[in-house]
């Protein structure tokens, strides 16, 4: 998987203005409280019911419009899977509400607007049962009525992908003539109906894979989430599979250029009030993913688990395929014909998962995670 889910990564002790001083339900502290309700045994659980997790991740689809170099998730670059129909996505919202699961992302997998209705379905009943709602989207699919409808919802965060500050870089890595104005048409789009509506919901963030075709745009996208309205842009390493993807890959010279680069570019979004991943890429290894094991923490148990997702987060892919993570996406048993709840509490491979962790051995692929993800993890540790 080249691609990194950016809210839940996010540092969460940096909370905005516009959450009116109250700390998010996601917040490090708060996740950190929930894992602790395991108790000490990796598979066990207090009180009189299961702990479920805090953030449920859906990729309603697989299908998508565009035809990006660096990606190979989609049904253009694996065979088409069979995928759940929305009835089934609702419920599967209403078990994660059952559980208490507070923050619903939808994203790919493909581009979620390529199945419109059923992802409009799955938004207007995660906000139902109030959950925070992030979407991610490449943003070439948005019409004004589709602005409307997500800003009239009171849907959260829509984090648009743009790799590059103009048209000459961002298309070519997008497969597509056009889609950088259409994307920036959406996030511009989305800004001004939210101030319309004088909403300070939808915040629109950016999303950005750093390759070697545009490690030298940092400051530039910055700038660029400055005049659409971003609060945010999250900046996520390439992870290479394919041939195609390993041509995208920063030689080591580009790496300790992309440094400095972010040294400026952290210093110019600070400027505008811009809030970005960049304090996570320090040195060159941290651009590394694939070659190394994600760091235990000190202690044991919760404590020194390098990473805490399985007792917090889950993955459902469109053919109901589970999960703990983005990077392990479709590993484990699928909730077509079997509850969340059944998934989350007894399947073989979120437990070996967890075992793993808990043992400080994560599986191998794990080395294929993003910075982002194992400094949000770390910070969930600090408060256990």
């Amino acid at each position: 998987m080249t691609y990194t889910a950016p809210t839940d990564e996010t540092p969460k002790d940096k909370i905005g203005e516009e959450t009116g001083g109250q700390m998010e339900p996601t917040h490090p502290a708060n996740v950190a409280a929930r894992v602790r309700q395991w108790g000490g045994h990796p598979n066990a659980w207090k009180g009189d019911g299961l702990v479920g997790p805090m953030t449920l991740e859906v990729y309603p689809t697989m299908a998508c419009n565009l035809d990006c170099g660096f990606c190979d998730t989609t049904d253009r670059h694996r065979p088409a899977v069979q995928e759940m129909p929305l009835d089934r996505w609702l419920e599967v919202i209403d078990e994660a509400a059952e559980l208490g699961v507070k923050r619903l992302f939808v994203l790919g997998g493909g581009e979620p607007m390529a199945r419109k209705s059923l992802t409009l379905g799955i938004m207007r009943r995660a906000k139902q049962h109030g959950m925070e709602g992030i979407l991610t989207t490449n943003g070439t699919l948005f019409d004004r009525k589709l602005i409307e409808t997500t800003v009239q919802m009171g849907w959260d965060e829509v984090h648009i992908s743009i790799d590059g500050p103009d048209a000459a870089t961002h298309d070519p890595l997008r497969g597509q003539t056009g889609a950088f104005r259409k994307a920036v048409r959406t996030a511009c789009g989305l800004s001004v109906q939210r101030r319309k509506c004088g909403s300070s919901k939808t915040r629109v963030a950016l999303h950005f894979v750093i390759t070697n075709q545009n490690y030298r745009c940092l400051s530039s996208m910055v700038e660029l989430a400055h005049s659409v309205g971003a609060f945010r842009i999250d900046f996520d390493a390439l992870i290479a599979y394919t041939p195609e993807q390993r041509a995208l890959m920063l030689s080591g010279e580009q790496t300790r250029d992309l440094l400095a680069e972010s040294e400026a570019a952290e210093s110019l979004a600070s400027q505008l009030g811009i809030i970005t991943t960049l304090p996570n890429i320090k040195t060159a290894q941290r651009m590394e993913r694939g070659t190394r094991l994600p760091p235990a923490g000190l202690g044991d148990g919760f404590k020194g688990a390098p990473c805490l997702k399985a007792w917090h987060y889950l993955v459902v892919q469109s053919d109901g395929r589970t999960s703990p993570c983005c990077v392990l996406s479709g590993e484990g048993g699928s909730v077509v014909h079997q509850s969340l709840a059944d998934v989350w509490a007894r399947d073989p491979f979120l437990v070996k998962v967890r075992e793993g962790m808990m043992n400080k051995a994560p599986l191998s692929r794990c080395k294929e995670c993003s910075w982002n993800i194992l400094v949000h993890e770390e910070s969930i540790r600090k408060h256990i």
